[in-house]
């Protein structure tokens, strides 16, 4: 069978058909994947003898068989975006011209505190606008100016100044400091990959992991409480006798143990630092003490500490974790459940006298979306002096 060529005479190219490229479009369109699928199939289907078909031959069948199998605003919605069209292109401050993303753009909102729902709806109708309106090329500040209009008449004023506030942080290049702390199974792990895939940062890190380094590096002769788990650190270690009430062995051993991963921890904020990039830094030894470690005039630096309050979630939390991954097996965290609530007390405590925002981690969408809103609520407040010029820039 010879691969059948798309027409577009005014442009005079020549595109293969793609049935994952139509696909694609029409759940762009509404459609689920399942359904666009089989409509892909249904056009691939009616062309197969044909070698070439034009462009507009293609979007007619196409909207025919929508309007019978799918009635309602998804024909509607395909015939304004239609297949094969033209990218629309964003042009920068600089003069560079980029593919306007339309999963970038949702990302861009996410960072705002905005539902993914929402945001979804905002970045369709603002693409919709464009192709309606034929706009191939747009300027990056009209952009912004366009989704903070959107933004303002869709949610409200508040996330709106939001979206400018995280745009300018980004433009400037600012690094983000992102801490999440928390006891084994709090689901900071969890927690740090679905902040950083909204926010769009690659770079995170376990204070885990570097344990791991320091044990390679250190014989455990020398220091023990590096070899074993935060919650056991006390049961290898000679403690003094001046730590001999109830669960002081446990907060002593842990304490000796964070002292050590702490200077490896500031040792790779401080290159995020130098290199100015964001960074996420999760672990049971995130600390007010680690924090203090840390000096910037620039990048935003924000602290949260992970909690689960109800001891049967966090066992329901750490038996799940260990059905995700053998290697991380429950029952020795099961069989120290309360040393490890102990444990999460003494961090809770600390993080109070401190005024660290604690979140109480019940659904992971619910404790993500938290976390952004302290995120963008600490830069804002960097911003306090700047907002009024940037509604007047945009507006």
């Amino acid at each position: 069978m010879s691969k059948l060529m798309v027409v577009n005479q005014a442009n005079d190219t020549r595109i293969p058909f793609l049935r994952g490229m139509l696909v694609k479009s029409l759940q762009e369109a509404g459609l689920e994947f399942a359904d666009a699928y089989n409509v892909a199939g249904d056009i691939r289907d009616d062309l197969d003898d044909s070698d070439e078909v034009t462009i507009d031959e293609l979007r007619e069948r196409i909207t025919e068989i929508l309007t019978e199998e799918h009635p309602g605003t998804v024909p509607k919605q395909y015939r304004e975006e239609g297949i094969f069209r033209e990218k629309l292109i964003v042009v920068g401050g600089a003069g560079s011209k980029d593919p306007f993303s339309r999963g970038v753009h949702v990302q861009r909102l996410e960072s705002c505190s905005i539902a993914s729902a929402q945001c979804i709806s905002i970045t369709r109708k603002i693409h919709s606008h464009l192709i309606k309106n034929k706009i191939r090329e747009i300027t990056a500040r009209r952009l912004t100016s366009l989704t903070y209009s959107v933004i303002r008449k869709e949610v409200d004023q508040q996330h709106a100044d939001y979206y400018l506030i995280w745009r300018d942080f980004l433009k400037n290049s600012y690094p983000l400091l992102l801490f999440i702390g928390g006891v084994p199974g709090s689901g900071k792990s969890t927690i740090a990959t679905e902040v950083a895939n909204r926010l769009g940062i690659v770079r995170t890190q376990s204070t885990d992991m570097l344990r791991e380094v320091m044990r390679i590096m250190i014989p455990e002769k020398l220091s023990p409480s590096l070899h074993t788990s935060s919650f056991k650190a006390g049961k290898v270690m000679h403690i003094p006798e001046l730590y001999n009430k109830a669960n002081d062995h446990l907060f002593y051993g842990f304490q000796m143990q964070s002292e050590m991963v702490e200077v490896a921890c500031e040792a790779v904020v401080q290159r995020a630092l130098n290199e100015n990039v964001s960074m996420i830094v999760e672990g049971v030894h995130i600390r007010p003490s680690l924090l203090g470690r840390i000096e910037s005039s620039e990048a935003a630096v924000v602290p949260i500490c992970l909690a689960v309050l109800s001891k049967k979630r966090l066992i329901r939390f750490i038996k799940g974790r260990s059905s995700e991954n053998k290697q991380r097996r429950a029952k020795r965290y099961l069989e120290n459940i309360d040393a490890i609530l102990q444990l999460q007390t003494m961090l809770l405590s600390e993080a109070d006298n401190e005024d660290i925002e604690i979140i109480d981690n019940k659904e992971v969408a619910d404790t993500t979306l938290d976390i952004i809103n302290i995120i963008i609520q600490t830069i804002s407040a960097k911003y306090k002096n700047k907002i009024v010029a940037l509604r007047k820039q945009y507006s």
